[in-house]
């Protein structure tokens, strides 16, 4: 009996010296190494419990301002904002057209809004067709007068003009033929300028451009110019036409540009 707890405290003596491993840290020990013959009493091979976190250390230095961001979003807020409001009052503008087209008319139909000195011709056939009878929708007059204009001779170089009396944004000109007769201006050009001796040429891919006119009596066409011009005086100059030159016209304010 007295041998047997000698040699146990023999076998125990080496470990005195070193940390005891728990439980934890023997199982951790023989599962890392695979063979639990091999475990040894050494604390350097033995895993023990994960610790306790410990207390928070000190704060570091700000670090240095980074670049500024792109704008923020309610900046681009505002713009799609902005962008959905210019939309709703297109496509309000385009509704009120669609019901009435008259709404973007600057007034040659109207007689008191263009008075007839306003609209002047490079001629006429004869006084039944005087330039200013040439209104949009007019009808035959009474006592022997026409509604429409008709020049003196079918040659180029005729024109039709009105006077705004000062400068007007401008987008488009409406036409229409004789309505008592099969006569009607087919193709024509537009000159435009705030003098009479300084007129131009609407243009288009470095052309004058020819617009297209009308095929009956009283269907009216519109044509839109390739953008808004801003003038006193504007001409219709025919280019072709069927049987003679007559032609009824109205012109589209600039602001109804791009609605018709």
């Amino acid at each position: 009996m007295k041998f047997s707890v000698a040699v146990t405290l023999i076998l125990l003596f080496p470990c005195v010296l070193c940390h005891m491993p728990t439980l934890y840290e023997f199982c951790s020990h023989v599962v890392a190494n695979g063979n639990s013959s091999l475990a040894r009493c050494d604390s350097s091979q033995c895993q023990g419990r994960p610790g306790k976190r410990g207390n928070e250390g000190i704060r570091g230095l700000p670090g240095i301002k980074g670049e500024q961001g792109e704008p923020g979003t309610a900046e681009h807020l505002e713009e799609r904002i902005k962008k959905l409001e210019d939309s709703f009052l297109m496509t309000q503008k385009q509704l009120l057209v669609i019901k009435n087209p008259e709404i973007c008319y600057m007034g040659v139909k109207n007689r008191h809004i263009i008075a007839d000195s306003q609209i002047t011709a490079s001629s006429i056939y004869d006084n039944r067709f005087h330039a200013y009878y040439g209104r949009l929708d007019s009808v035959d007059r009474s006592g022997g007068k026409y509604a429409v204009w008709a020049a003196k001779r079918n040659t180029i170089g005729k024109w039709h003009q009105v006077d705004f009396k000062a400068p007007k944004p401008i987008g488009g000109i409406v036409t229409q033929g004789r309505s008592d007769a099969d006569q009607w201006v087919r193709s024509f050009k537009i000159s435009y300028g705030n003098s009479t001796n300084a007129m131009m040429t609407i243009r288009e891919n470095d052309s004058d451009k020819v617009f297209t006119g009308n095929n009956d009596r009283n269907t009216k066409v519109t044509n839109m110019f390739p953008h808004v011009i801003i003038c006193r005086y504007i001409r219709v100059y025919p280019q072709t036409w069927y049987d003679h030159m007559s032609m009824r016209v109205e012109y589209i304010d600039g602001m109804c540009h791009g609605l018709l």
